[in-house]
């Protein structure tokens, strides 16, 4: 036994060799290393790049009108990528990216500063613990990632100059204030932009949706129906301008969750074929609701002709699907009826439709724990999330002692090409390193012919700076190339006014660029993460683990101390793991050569299923501790309980926590079916009856003469019919990927449980 043990490090390192050597012949043999990624030109954001540009201008100009360029170029050093990260997040969390940013680029410029002061070597373990938080920061979303990114890259930029403590504190107060500067014009910007962002994105859900009911009349019913669109992450909604009155707040909320309740009934709608009879007109209504939103006026009057468009379309009588339809009706009329308040100034109700009492007094503290309990979950080899943070900091902990060694004119580009070029997966790291060396090289020669115009003075050449900067913030999202190109001038002309050679600038750059991407694609090669053997098993075990943590939570919440607090937040921190990497997976696959059956398009439509059965889980668990903190036994916020009957009588908590166990012990039976499905890639077998277990569960609850058991049904509907719908989406989604590798005839369609009217509660 210990033998085996023994061998299994090695036999798994021949294993990423040989996964290295295919996918390295198979990227060649296509031309894929030449790829410089797609031209997202839609993606220009001229308003927030010119909002970047002059927060970075503005402490140059600052430092030149006071004599003191080196401050204004230290400032700037901060409000560069402040600015760069000001592009993340919608309002509030756009500035708290920033500020977050700012204030870890502060300490990072003190750290580096002080460091190569008092010695070289002594950066090693400064480099490799900021790289590795880097890139442990990336299992918090692309916001997260961003700035993890900077506190590294100014660590190493600080470097650069050597500074005693005195000075480096100075420098790090200036990065600190540039960085502000950059929030602060965030702020600035809610004055000129209030209710922009949020009618926009909530257009852009109704013109999905509409998208959606278009394609689903003319998708041929043998063809399978995809899920609708995910509506309900409208950052810009959810995260709304603050400046903007309140009741606009409350009615854009109101009307982003009725488009997530269109959603559902549309797919129920579209579940029974193409009814275009219904599907048309409510494609027209909503693309309606899309152009009103972008008109900013006159609500009312576009409210009452998409009122009457409603109206018209009439339901067929006796078929399976008018109870959808009907729903489906009825949500119309609901986003409508608000549309047409959006211009009405009256009493209504100013706070968020938020069905939990102190979620916002809870929210910042539980988002930080959240944070933090995600963060220790990916320590360790154990994740995907964190391999890549500690082959980050090994690779640009490699770079930093090169860069010692070889005693190369600023060095320090190796570790910053390594920080941006190193990614999860080959393809990104690929072309980023590609995109890296031709913007260097382009952006080169530009800078050259920039630098020329320090003879017409370094006013001039300040200026051309900020236009420099400004068009890259406004590439940055098209593609990296074009931003490497106009941030390679940038550095060239920067230094120039600090009085480096703008020839010797250029070619330190290319060196450093050069070895930095060829240590980074060797560190990849060194450690790879191929997906293509295991992205099956993560996603298998993102079901299983979903659907645990889901079973406990409701078993918790219909009968109080069931389960103990160690074993929820156990459950939980697998659970979050297994998502970080069936996410990371199913990234990954979308940049290596597809290998069906296991596509990056099926490892996306699961994912989507899984961050759907994990927000439900969150959901009741916030019920649950809400309930605990209260001190009460019974979960709060929901109706009040009818007249007719005892809510807690010992026989309809008994039935309804018996009927909760079984719907729990469907949803874990149902996800190891698609589990199974998933390790073998074969067709899924019969799936539980989750439908009619949840309308059991359901009419415990609110059946004739039951009663409402504490209003448990409020919550509880919306969570379980979640869960079951998602499972069974995602056993219908693997049929039908997967029944074509099965000789025809032999697949046995999954068990269809069904829809019932009880999903319309939720």
């Amino acid at each position: 036994m210990e033998d085996v043990k023994s061998r299994e490090p090695l036999s798994l390192i021949a294993a990423w060799f040989r996964s290295s050597r295919r996918m390295l012949a198979a990227e060649l043999s296509q031309g894929g290393w030449l790829n410089f990624g797609a031209f997202r030109w839609s993606d220009i954001d001229v308003p927030r790049a010119l909002r970047a540009g002059v927060g970075m201008i503005t402490p140059l100009a600052l430092g030149l009108a006071t004599n003191h360029l080196e401050y204004g170029v230290f400032a700037a050093l901060g409000a560069l990528p402040a600015g760069m990260v000001s592009f993340q997040g919608a309002s509030r969390t756009r500035v708290t990216a920033v500020t977050f940013a700012a204030v870890g680029m502060a300490v990072a410029t003190f750290v580096g500063g002080v460091c190569a002061y008092l010695s070289g070597w002594l950066l090693l373990p400064a480099i490799l613990i900021f790289s590795y938080l880097a890139g442990l920061m990336a299992t918090l979303g692309q916001r997260f990632l961003v700035v993890g990114l900077q506190w590294a890259i100014q660590l190493v930029i600080a470097s650069s100059i050597p500074l005693g403590p005195g000075d480096a504190g100075l420098r790090a107060l200036l990065v600190l204030a540039g960085g502000l500067w950059q929030g602060a014009l965030v702020v600035a910007s809610w004055t000129v932009t209030s209710g922009n962002q949020e009618r926009n994105s909530l257009a852009a859900a109704y013109r999905l949706l509409a998208g959606y009911a278009v394609d689903s009349c003319r998708r041929p019913a043998s063809s399978g129906q995809v899920p609708p669109p995910a509506v309900f992450d409208s950052q810009a909604v959810t995260d709304p301008n603050p400046l903007l009155r309140a009741q606009y707040r409350y009615r854009f909320l109101l009307l982003l969750q009725e488009a997530d309740r269109i959603r559902v009934s549309l797919a129920a709608v579209a579940g029974y074929g193409p009814q275009c009879t219904v599907l048309e007109p409510v494609a027209g209504v909503l693309g309606g609701v899309a152009d009103a939103l972008e008109a900013r006026r006159g609500h009312q009057a576009l409210a009452d002709a998409l009122w009457e468009r409603v109206a018209a379309i009439e339901l067929p009588a006796d078929v399976p699907w008018r109870w959808a339809a009907a729903g489906l009706l009825g949500e119309l009329r609901g986003s409508v009826r608000t549309l047409g308040r959006l211009d009405v100034r009256d009493a209504e109700p100013t706070a968020e439709p938020v069905s939990l009492p102190g979620h916002k007094r809870g929210a910042r503290r539980s988002a930080l724990k959240s944070a933090l309990l995600t963060l220790a979950a990916n320590v360790g080899t154990s994740t995907e999330a964190g391999r890549h943070a500690l082959r980050l900091a090994l690779v640009a902990g490699i770079g930093e002692i090169v860069a010692q060694a070889s005693g190369l004119p600023k060095a320090y580009w190796i570790v910053l090409t390594i920080l941006i070029v190193l990614r999860p997966d080959y393809a990104s790291t690929i072309y980023r390193g590609v995109q890296r060396a031709g913007g260097t090289v382009i952006g080169g020669g530009l800078g050259l012919a920039t630098a020329l115009l320090l003879h017409a003075g370094t006013a001039v050449l300040v200026a051309a700076v900020g236009v420099t900067m400004t068009v890259a913030y406004a590439v940055f999202a098209v593609n990296y190339l074009l931003f490497a190109v106009f941030l390679t001038d940038f550095v060239v002309t920067l230094l120039a006014l600090l009085g480096e050679t703008a020839e010797k600038t250029v070619t330190a750059r290319l060196i450093g660029t050069g070895v930095g991407a060829a240590l980074a694609l060797i560190g990849y090669l060194a450690w790879p993460s191929w997906e293509g053997e295991s992205a099956q098993q993560k996603l298998a075990r993102l079901f299983e683990t979903q659907a645990h943590i889901g079973a406990l939570v409701l078993r918790a919440y219909v009968r109080p101390g069931a389960v103990d607090a160690r074993t929820l937040q156990a459950a939980s921190r697998t659970a979050r793991k297994a998502r970080s990497d069936a996410e990371a997976s199913a990234d990954r696959l979308n940049d290596e050569p597809s290998r069906p059956p296991m596509t990056a398009r099926l490892a996306y439509s699961l994912t989507g299923i899984g961050r759907r059965m994990a927000h439900a889980s969150l959901t009741l668990q916030a019920a649950l501790e809400s309930t605990r903190a209260s001190g009460t036994a019974e979960p709060s916020g929901t109706a009040e309980p009818s007249g007719t009957a005892e809510p807690n009588s010992t026989a309809q908590a008994s039935g309804a926590a018996a009927a909760a166990d079984r719907f729990a012990d469907g949803i874990e039976t149902a996800a190891r079916v698609v589990a199974g499905s998933l390790r073998s890639l074969g067709v899924p077998g019969d799936m539980p009856p989750l439908r009619e277990l949840q309308t059991a569960l359901y009419e415990q609850l609110t059946g004739p003469g039951q009663g409402r058991l504490a209003g448990q049904d409020t919550v509880l509907s919306g969570v379980t019919d979640e869960l079951a719908d998602a499972l069974d989406s995602a056993a219908d989604i693997l049929h039908r990927r997967l029944g074509a590798t099965v000789a025809a005839g032999t697949a046995q369609p999954p068990r269809a449980s069904g829809l019932s009217p009880a999903e319309g509660t939720g």
